[in-house]
């Protein structure tokens, strides 16, 4: 047992139930009031720092710590890099939930998607801490209270999300921390952020406990109760307009995507397309004409009949100029012509 007398940069202390290490500290004698002892503490599990004070002359429990040097193969640590090196773009969750004793809590989750249209169901992961083992406080709240709501993320907040995900205190609103308006649902309890342009309150459907590991998943399946989604991100026909939404996604380490840039639409067939099998060995060996235009051609429901101007223009050319030719067509969405071009490819 030790005071506040015997602080020094470095001591390990017993200090809430949990091992923390002084990482710097300052005696206080005020004019008017008891003396303290301002610190900053690490904790020694999740490696957070926490700025304390401590009343002068309190009795600390001191902890003895070594420190040895090890090599670790960390199987599960490398799952979770590779998972999150190659699986993506993820969707961001920004999860807002409350504690049974009315305590908010904001945290955002890229192991998230949809799970169903009816009933509409969302899901997101809060693994289990990496270095502890033990449950993240969004995981707690929703075990409580089985509500929650999702707020989409988008350019405009995407640094404010990078900082809701320090681990705070349980009883930290991190709204305050990181400077977003709380707004209140309208069926559920926990609050929405208000910047965000797409929100789903949601109750919950299930939790799917994937271990008792450090770092093991808790698939937590939501039903959506409400939409709340901006005027600002609708298009004419009262459609999200993924431009206008400008939603930020998780790529791998500590890099992000914005879905607005490098957009591309790709319509999804209205029937079942012709398929590879039926394209010609001679344009699917073509080093010219690209697999995604290969599916194009691919995509047409029967193939189309020549049309006659274009197979008596180019019958002649040679089969390297009669490729290009053929994906300029593919691009420019004459299939008809494109396919024109197969015919005569496949007489030469």
């Amino acid at each position: 047992m030790a005071t506040t007398a015997d602080f020094r940069n470095g001591l390990c202390i017993h200090h809430n139930g949990e091992p923390w290490k002084i990482e710097s500290f300052q005696h206080v004698k005020p004019g008017k009031g008891p003396a303290f002892v301002r610190t900053k503490i690490r904790n020694l599990n999740t490696g957070r720092l926490l700025e304390n004070t401590f009343t002068s002359g309190v009795k600390i429990d001191v902890i003895r710590v070594e420190n040895r040097k090890y090599q670790f193969l960390y199987s599960e640590g490398d799952n979770y890099h590779l998972m999150i090196s190659g699986i993506v773009p993820r969707p961001i969750a920004f999860v807002s939930s409350i504690s049974k004793n009315n305590e908010n809590n904001l945290a955002p989750y890229s192991f998230f998607n949809g799970f169903g249209a009816n009933p509409p169901i969302v899901g997101f992961s809060p693994a289990l801490s990496g270095r502890t083992g033990k449950p993240k406080d969004t995981l707690l709240n929703i075990q409580e209270t089985k509500e929650f709501t999702i707020s989409i993320i988008n350019s405009n907040m995407v640094g404010q999300v990078s900082l809701a995900s320090c681990e705070y205190e349980r009883s930290i609103d991190e709204f305050s921390k990181v400077g977003l308006t709380k707004q209140n649902s309208s069926i559920v309890k926990p609050p929405f952020v208000e910047e965000s342009p797409f929100v789903m309150e949601c109750k919950l459907h299930d939790i799917i406990y994937l271990g008792n590991k450090p770092a093991s998943g808790n698939l937590i399946l939501g039903e959506i109760v409400r939409f709340h989604i901006s005027d600002k991100v609708l298009d004419n026909h009262d459609r999200v307009d993924p431009i206008l939404l400008d939603a930020v996604s998780r790529m791998g380490g500590s890099w992000y995507s914005k879905s607005n840039k490098g957009l591309f639409e790709l319509k999804k067939p209205r029937w079942n397309g012709l398929g590879f099998d039926s394209i010609p060995s001679k344009i699917l060996n073509s080093r010219i004409i690209t697999a995604n235009n290969l599916s194009k051609l691919a995509s047409v429901e029967v193939r189309p009949s020549d049309v006659d101007k274009i197979y008596n223009s180019h019958k002649s050319d040679s089969i390297e100029v009669l490729e290009k030719l053929c994906q300029d067509f593919i691009e420019r969405d004459l299939l008809d012509y494109a396919w024109t071009i197969v015919s005569i490819i496949e007489e030469k």
